[in-house]
């Protein structure tokens, strides 16, 4: 395990960039959603995974989902068929993390080698104008020990992970619940229950 050596640098939302930064060096960092507190990682540097992973004391069969700024970059990392399409255009960005088929070149670790990866575009602007400017996906995770419950004010997170992870915004996330989880690929499953309902996502797809 890695002592609390670094000092975890706290950063005002307008300073985002410094995180950016930490990202693209390949550091764990954290910052608001409109639904839970994330850390997060960008998703092709293995050793940034691995960070997370023990920083979080998860366990490794359990893919993170990933984070994405506009449909293009999800086009780039998955594959968009006819529902899910309309799950995206009426969702997104929001609440919801859909399952879709991943492009064959994604990393091995970023899908544990299943073909499918949980994607979302989130609607907080902090969230967003990070990942614009990293112009990759990003891997984010709940900011808890794993079987905890996910925090949701950045000092929390500040006081749980000081010294384990590089930086973090000083914003609190929004409502403190996680998203919905969807597979509409072949009929509607719903994976976690959250702010999305399953009618809601009928009402969309027409059904």
């Amino acid at each position: 395990k890695r002592g609390k050596s670094m000092k975890t640098k706290l950063y005002d939302t307008y300073e985002y960039e410094n995180i950016v930064n930490d990202l693209l060096n390949g550091e764990v960092v954290g910052f608001p959603t409109e639904t839970v507190y994330g850390l997060a990682i960008v998703y092709d540097n293995k050793e940034a995974f691995d960070k997370l992973y023990e920083i979080k004391n998860r366990s490794i069969n359990k893919p993170i989902s990933m984070m994405v700024a506009s449909v293009d970059m999800l086009s780039d990392v998955a594959y968009i068929d006819k529902l899910s399409k309309k799950v995206i255009e009426a969702f997104m960005p929001g609440a919801i993390t859909i399952i879709l088929k991943a492009k064959e070149d994604l990393p091995e670790f970023v899908t544990f080698k299943q073909e499918t990866i949980g994607i979302r575009i989130p609607t907080n602007e902090v969230a967003l104008n990070i990942l614009k400017k990293v112009n990759k996906p990003l891997l984010v995770s709940s900011a808890n020990i794993s079987s905890e419950p996910s925090l949701i004010k950045a000092n929390d997170v500040h006081n749980k992970f000081d010294g384990l992870i590089a930086s973090l915004i000083n914003e609190d996330a929004i409502n403190g619940i996680s998203s919905t989880v969807v597979d509409v690929r072949n009929d509607i499953k719903i994976y976690r229950d959250g702010p999305i309902s399953k009618k809601d996502i009928e009402k969309v797809l027409g059904e």
